[in-house]
């Protein structure tokens, strides 16, 4: 699955980047740990940022990793970056690498890495990582986690994946595009949902739309 993944991320950099920074993330595929950091951050500025788009999110989709259609090309160059180092890697260097990632890189950095830990092998072992990282006041750090990702309906226990979506109200994220919600609403997340509609009600303020969604996936 891994080397599939790469090749469909490498395929959709190579629809929306420009020639010469696919060359360059062709290179950077073959695993070198002292080039690994450099190309990471660099992928930014060979890369670019433009959308990959419905046709290459849904073929990723397919193989497991879906994302959403408005990750760029920079995101998507690093996830293969990040599946290839992990393919390469000791099996216990693993989460030190993409806890390090998300914790120290830039935004978009960041993103790339979430948006990815649905495909690395073993997922469960980041869920640390992802709920530490869905408390983040960046709120597209947020929907890199909560929006176009299976990782939080796969992996995330009951009470994490309820304060996602919580969440998602509060932030204004869009529900709708949670992935699973449905088979992972419970009594319990509709109950925490219209306790924060009555507490919103009572203090004159309006309920997002999205509350209605929760009410009715179940």
């Amino acid at each position: 699955m891994t080397v599939d993944l790469i090749s469909e991320l490498a395929d959709a950099v190579a629809r929306v980047a420009p020639p010469d920074g696919v060359a360059w993330l062709t290179q950077q595929l073959v695993f070198d740990r002292a080039k690994f950091h450099p190309a990471f951050s660099a992928a930014g500025r060979r890369l670019g940022r433009a959308p990959i788009g419905d046709a290459d999110a849904a073929r990723l989709a397919e193989r497991g990793l879906p994302i959403a259609p408005t990750t760029g090309a920079d995101e998507c160059g690093r996830a293969a970056l990040v599946l290839a180092a992990i393919a390469s890697l000791d099996v216990a260097q693993h989460v030190p690498l993409v806890s390090d990632l998300v914790r120290r890189g830039e935004v978009r950095e960041r993103q790339a890495v979430l948006r990815v830990l649905a495909g690395l092998p073993a997922p469960e072992r980041f869920v640390d990582i992802a709920i530490d990282a869905f408390r983040s006041n960046v709120t597209s750090i947020f929907e890199a986690i909560a929006c176009d990702n299976a990782f939080p309906a796969r992996h995330f226990p009951d009470a994490a994946f309820n304060q996602l979506v919580l969440k998602a109200l509060f932030v204004g994220a869009p529900v709708a595009r949670i992935v699973e919600l449905g088979r992972r609403t419970t009594g319990e997340l509709v109950r925490m949902v219209d306790g924060y509609a009555s507490e919103l009600t009572a203090a004159g303020r309006p309920v997002p739309a999205d509350a209605a969604l929760i009410r009715s996936a179940r």
